[in-house]
């Protein structure tokens, strides 16, 4: 098992492609798997095309806002055009497919998306490890339904939904095989070492709790039977007041996020975060992810020297939870694209201390618009403003 993480500053494509192949191709002639991260100002088909004349392995990309971060043993960029990471791993066993969500079905899209991805790997009879995902922006719940169809609810759902840089909808999805704007693509990971893996946020609960009533898909009319734009509102001392009779809202909740508590063997509740995106003319709130009628929310709150450490911990976490003696081979994590925009130039801190934190080790890390994995409880669940890393070892 080896890593090379692979990125470039450069945005004209074809200059930023030839400079990603030569990294690549100075460490090995092929990889039995590349995982792509891009700025959303490259187009998805081009990349791919590009690398299929120099790798046979199944690739896997995703759209990523403003880029995404990569580390190698030569350079860290928390801000990458392209980034790369090649697994050579020929004892593995690793497969791709893609499927669209357009239509009113999801959850088949789901179900086709990973049955192509388990046929098409070296062990198309045996459960991965880790399934990771790439999900346009909107149905992430019922996208990891139809995973569970296939494999069960067991195996480990990890990646995030694809971004763009404006959260204007320019966000793209690919395979080696195909691409598209509303496709789910899977990965399904069967590693010939250990993985490890985390899930969590850099936020902190408050002593307030909240009842969602009138609940629709992503919209919630109520809390506490008061109007949901007003009750957060005042929950926040006035952060969505601009838009208390609608409007955006996206960038003033983000240190105010919701929260549903997870319970755990250890007795220390996980948060699963939920992201209030807009308000409408009715004064409901909606979000990036899924409330239940009747749910219990806990008002959250984060800092932006919180978020900035937090992905070190993450990757950590992830790291600690390899076998004892093993060496970390490299990380592939997901961070907030909200977050990523919430910190601003201290995106470049958060880098450097996660660069200094883990010398030597391969990480890529994409900004998503929703995030997936699975805390200590094993369920896997579509959650915002998180972050996630999967370590393996060499």
């Amino acid at each position: 098992m080896d890593i090379v993480n692979a990125h470039t500053c450069h945005s004209n494509t074809d200059t930023a492609l030839t400079d990603i192949i030569k990294q690549l191709k100075s460490e090995h002639d092929d990889y039995d798997l590349l995982i792509v991260y891009f700025n959303t100002d490259h187009n998805v088909s081009l990349i791919s095309q590009y690398l299929l004349k120099y790798f046979s392995g199944p690739i896997a990309l995703s759209s990523s806002c403003q880029g995404a971060l990569g580390i190698n043993k030569i350079v860290a960029d928390a801000k990458a055009q392209i980034v790369v990471f090649g697994i050579s791993d020929p004892s593995g066993s690793y497969g791709v497919g893609i499927a669209d969500v357009s239509s009113d079905n999801p959850r088949k899209a789901a179900q086709d998306a990973l049955t192509q991805a388990i046929s098409t790997s070296a062990n198309p009879y045996e459960t991965p490890a880790l399934i990771w995902s790439i999900m346009p922006p909107g149905q992430e719940e019922e996208l990891i339904q139809g995973f569970a169809d296939i494999v069960g609810p067991n195996v480990p759902v990890f990646g995030g939904s694809s971004a763009d840089n404006d959260v204007s909808g320019q966000w793209q999805q690919g395979s080696h095989t195909d691409n598209g704007t509303s496709s789910v693509v899977v990965v399904t990971l069967q590693p010939s070492h250990a993985i490890g893996y985390s899930y969590s946020s850099g936020y902190e609960p408050t002593d307030t709790t909240i009842i969602a009533q009138g609940c629709s898909e992503r919209v919630v009319a109520k809390f506490d039977g008061q109007t949901a734009a007003k009750r957060y509102n005042e929950l926040t001392e006035g952060a969505i007041e601009h838009a208390i009779l609608g409007g955006n809202v996206l960038g003033h909740s983000t240190l105010f996020p919701l929260g549903r508590a997870i319970p755990n063997t250890i007795g220390i509740p996980e948060y699963l975060l939920s992201h209030p995106d807009s308000v409408t003319t009715k004064g409901e709130l909606t979000l990036f992810s899924h409330i239940d009628e009747g749910q219990e929310l806990t008002l959250m709150t984060g800092s932006v020297e919180g978020l900035v450490q937090r992905a070190t911990v993450v990757a950590k976490n992830a790291i600690d939870l390899l076998p004892e003696g093993s060496e970390c081979a490299g990380v592939l994590m997901i961070y907030c694209g909200g977050c990523m925009l919430t910190i601003g130039d201290n995106v470049t801190q958060m880098q450097t201390v996660l660069a200094s934190s883990l010398p030597h080790i391969p990480i890529c890390a994409a900004y998503t618009f929703g995030e997936q994995g699975a805390f200590l409880d094993g369920q896997n669940r579509h959650g915002n403003l998180m972050i996630s890393a999967v370590a393996f070892a060499r």
